[in-house]
């Protein structure tokens, strides 16, 4: 497989709390205090800031209840660490790990930005240049974490033939037109923050997500973040999805802390 080269790094931690008694919930309020210490909250973030800090943290509460018993869908909590240098972030997961291992478990899911692989001129001007800016948490309150994975078969396709998913073409099944990737995910383009996160080690690896996808939004367009969800899964506008094997959707909401 090809290499490339990570620019930036990301971790997701996701915490479900053995309990909900005040004693537990006091206890992990203080180990994200102090260990949010040297690092920029990105509730803070600012889209028109030249250059950004070199390592960051955000802190995630999920809406509604949580009704699975297990796995990151469980998760009641997740704080985001990103910075250039993996071990920093590696440093962070074990400390937390230390200072609330007793009252919490913790899914690490890692991440990688890397340059776009499947663009050209004319996809940056419709999918990259008019993408909404990053806000603040004040503003675009609600966040959104989809890891996935592409099946064995979207693989095996050259490079060139996975790119012509993410752009209207024929439909090689059915010879019906499609709209693809981009042009079914147009409606969030202007109105959703999105960020895509390879896995730092590769694809394919098993028991591990390929990609981890994140998003952020305005109350008034959660239903729009719905709705190209949906549309993306709708195969007869994007036949990608058939190759797309999703984990569970988590919903929640920036906060300054827990």
């Amino acid at each position: 497989m090809t290499q490339v080269s990570n620019l930036s790094y990301t971790n997701f931690l996701f915490i479900i709390p053995r309990s909900d008694d005040e004693a537990a919930l006091l206890k992990l309020r203080a180990a994200g205090g102090l260990m949010a210490r040297g690092f920029f909250n990105d509730y803070d973030a600012d889209g028109t800031r030249e250059q950004q800090p070199r390592e960051t943290i955000q802190f995630l509460v999920a809406d509604g209840d949580r009704h699975a018993d297990s796995g990151i869908a469980a998760a009641r909590y997740i704080v985001q660490i990103s910075g250039k240098y993996r071990p920093r972030l590696l440093e962070f997961e074990l400390e937390l790990r230390r200072r609330i291992g007793d009252i919490a478990d913790i899914i690490a899911i890692d991440g990688a930005e890397r340059q776009p692989r499947y663009t050209s001129a004319d996809m940056y001007d419709f999918a990259y240049k008019a993408a909404s800016p990053r806000r603040s948490g004040r503003i675009t309150r609600n966040a959104f974490v989809l890891p996935m994975s592409k099946s064995a078969q979207w693989w095996k396709k050259s490079s060139l033939e996975r790119h012509t998913y993410f752009y209207p073409h024929t439909d090689a099944g059915t010879g019906c037109p499609v709209h693809g990737h981009a042009q079914t995910a147009q409606e969030g383009i202007a109105t959703i923050y999105r960020r895509l996160y390879h896995n730092p080690d590769g694809y394919e690896r098993n028991g591990e997500f390929d990609f981890i996808t994140y998003f952020e939004c305005e109350d008034d367009h959660v239903t729009t973040f719905d709705r190209v969800h949906q549309g993306l899964r709708d195969i007869t506008r994007n036949p990608e999805w058939v190759y797309v094997e999703e984990g569970p959707l988590w919903k929640g909401r920036r906060v300054l802390k827990w």
